[in-house]
């Protein structure tokens, strides 16, 4: 039985998993796509070419393949359980299932279907503790559970002292470790997952070490400079943090795909930022350049609460402005 360790099988993953890791992601579904034509009877295909557009959507703030991205987790789902009933003890089946649920949970999470992030999570979560249950060195599995496990704890942690509930917050983070020093394919998913893990946790200094690592793999990753952005950010590390937020932001403007969101929260940070040092007409100048941009209606209505900071920031720094400048007469 052919499984994605096959060594040729293999190569092909780890290249599309780097190439999307690298925002190529055209080459990324080429090689996924070529997956599907040449073994159109296994799931490994569809899973990775739905991952793959949903990175992209993430990548540019724009969901316009969420059809097409259900569609091909759904057919990856659908062939993992043709493949439970011929060999129920099969993990590979019960892996990609499980995975194409939880990935199907993260999208309805972001496109606000509560229910259905809720519901295909568990779903997701029941099969991927299969694959442990058949094979407990399976260790590609142990992110998906951990993860869930430290979130949901996180979520409901003022409620964890409910005997119903547990606080599995340790034992999640034990399960992504083991993953990314164990696992296959998932090791930098997983560490960078363990980045925002951490830094939820209240250890800053992980978080940066685990972002700084996938960064320094791969500098030009925007899925990595977002995670590590975040941190600086978090810990009101100014000057790295702008610089990134910089970067990011020549980036989002030489895209054809600027739908004017990752803008909008660029340049909103940099003028928080400003806003933090004291930089009061950097700070003016930055929240006028938000409030002037050409924002269709939907767009408008997604950054709203952003456009709502911004104008808060330009009235307070002109009004720090106007006092130091009546101070000065």
């Amino acid at each position: 039985m052919q499984t994605p360790f096959d060594p040729e099988i293999k190569q092909q993953i780890e290249t599309g998993i780097e190439k999307t890791i690298l925002n190529d992601f055209s080459g990324a579904a080429l090689i996924f796509q070529n997956l599907i034509d040449r073994y159109p009877d296994q799931p490994w295909g569809y899973f990775y070419l739905g991952a793959t557009y949903q990175a992209e959507m993430l990548d540019a703030e724009e969901y316009d393949k969420v059809d097409d991205f259900t569609d091909l987790m759904e057919r990856s789902i659908e062939i993992s359980k043709e493949q439970q009933k011929v060999n129920a003890e099969n993990p590979w089946a019960y892996f990609f299932e499980g995975s194409a649920y939880l990935y199907r949970s993260f999208m309805d999470s972001k496109t606000k279907k509560l229910w259905g992030a809720y519901r295909n999570a568990v779903k997701g979560v029941g099969r991927l503790e299969k694959v442990i249950e058949l094979d407990s060195t399976f260790y590609d599995a142990y992110l998906g559970v951990g993860s869930y496990k430290y979130w949901k704890s996180s979520k409901a942690k003022l409620l964890t002292w409910l005997p119903i509930l547990k606080d599995e917050r340790d034992l999640g983070i034990e399960m992504v470790h083991t993953a990314i020093e164990k696992g296959s394919f998932v090791k930098l998913v997983g560490r960078d997952q363990l980045a925002w893990i951490s830094l939820d946790h209240g250890e800053a200094d992980k978080a940066l070490q685990l972002a700084l690592e996938n960064h320094r793999l791969y500098p030009r990753s925007r899925f990595f400079l977002w995670t590590l952005v975040e941190i600086y950010y978090r810990n009101e590390q100014w000057d790295e943090a702008f610089g990134l937020y910089r970067q990011l932001l020549g980036e989002v403007r030489q895209s054809p795909e600027n739908n004017h969101y990752n803008e909008v929260t660029c340049l909103l940070r940099m003028a928080e930022i400003y806003y933090s040092r004291g930089d009061f007409f950097n700070t003016e100048l930055f929240a006028s350049e938000i409030l002037s941009l050409k924002l269709d209606d939907k767009m408008r209505n997604r950054v709203k609460p952003k456009l709502k900071e911004a104008l808060k920031l330009k009235q307070q720094s002109l009004a720090e402005l106007a006092k130091a400048e009546k101070m000065s007469e």
